[in-house]
């Protein structure tokens, strides 16, 4: 049950944020746009799926990537609640081993690649997704 907890509150904190991103990034999307989609003939589902969203996802990835790693990085918090997770092993091996610096430097180099991936993909999509790419 705890464990369901944490998931929820990390869940509905980063639902909300993800909801910002994304509102900003509509929104920061010119107001002629969207105008001028209308004048063409276009219905708002319409303008929303084809013109409005596609340059939306170009400004909200790097916001939504920075969120993705640190929801990933903030799970530790959720070890409070009981999960072991790899913050709470590092704690529990230093203070059997008193080899902090070692295992600290060991636990910042597996969340370091286990990161590092998405901050490369995050990099690829945001170049493919370029308004000069075309």
């Amino acid at each position: 049950m705890r464990l369901w907890r944490g998931r929820l509150g990390l869940g509905l904190n980063y639902a909300a944020s993800e909801a910002e991103n994304y509102r900003a990034g509509i929104q920061a999307i010119p107001r002629g746009q969207t105008e001028a989609a209308l004048a063409l003939g276009m219905s708002r589902w319409q303008t929303l799926q084809h013109v409005v969203l596609p340059q939306a996802v170009r400004v909200v990835i790097p916001p939504v990537t920075n969120d993705f790693i640190a929801m990933f990085k903030d799970s530790s918090i959720v070890s409070v609640i009981t999960m072991v997770e790899l913050t709470k092993v590092y704690g529990m091996l230093a203070a059997s081993t008193y080899d902090y610096i070692g295992l600290g430097l060991m636990t910042a180099g597996i969340y370091f690649a286990l990161s590092y991936p998405s901050s490369i993909f995050a990099n690829w999509l945001g170049r493919k997704l370029r308004y000069d790419h075309r």
